[in-house]
């Protein structure tokens, strides 16, 4: 009997439940569909959700009134548009993305057991805490850069005050 402690699904799901779904799970599945699984996740941390979200904020913020109200200052016009930095600008390393994605499981299967405690089931857990960190997370990211493109919108460049030669 191999271990297979350390398998995606045993570390998701728990041990006896990951048994199960292995064993019961076809072969050819498991050759293909547990190996794309880490691609799978590298792959997903590298779509810019949060860019679509806050192009969509800035367009319809002045027709929500209630965005107004949860974060004063949103829809009044800003004197003068900042230069949008490229996608290619904000360098993420390799490194920070793949480790972010390998680790993604057990940051959704902690906020799962934490926000989620009363959903017996642990796969359905673990997807609500993945939803729910991913969304969380992207909201803070959103508002984030939104207070970044204000601040950028509001500057003043002050002429360099020139001292007088003694």
């Amino acid at each position: 009997m191999q271990n297979t402690s350390l398998s995606f699904p045993n570390w998701v799901v728990g041990h006896k439940e990951g048994l199960d779904v292995m064993e019961r799970a076809d072969p050819l599945f498991l050759l293909i569909g547990l190996p794309t699984i880490p691609v799978m996740l590298i792959l997903g941390k590298m779509i810019r959700w949060e860019d679509y979200v806050l192009r969509l904020w800035r367009k319809y913020s002045n027709k929500l009134q209630i965005l107004n109200s949860i974060f004063p200052g949103i829809g009044c016009p800003v004197p003068r548009i900042p230069a949008e930095a490229s996608p290619l600008a904000d360098h993420v390393s390799a490194t920070r993305i793949l480790c972010g994605a390998l680790v993604f499981p057990t940051i959704a299967t902690i906020v799962g057991k934490l926000m989620f405690s009363s959903v017996n089931s642990n796969l359905q857990r673990t997807i609500l805490g993945g939803i729910a960190f991913v969304a969380i997370k992207g909201a803070f990211k959103v508002y984030f850069k939104q207070q970044q493109y204000l601040r950028q919108a509001h500057r003043k460049i002050l002429n360099f005050p020139e001292q007088e030669e003694a």
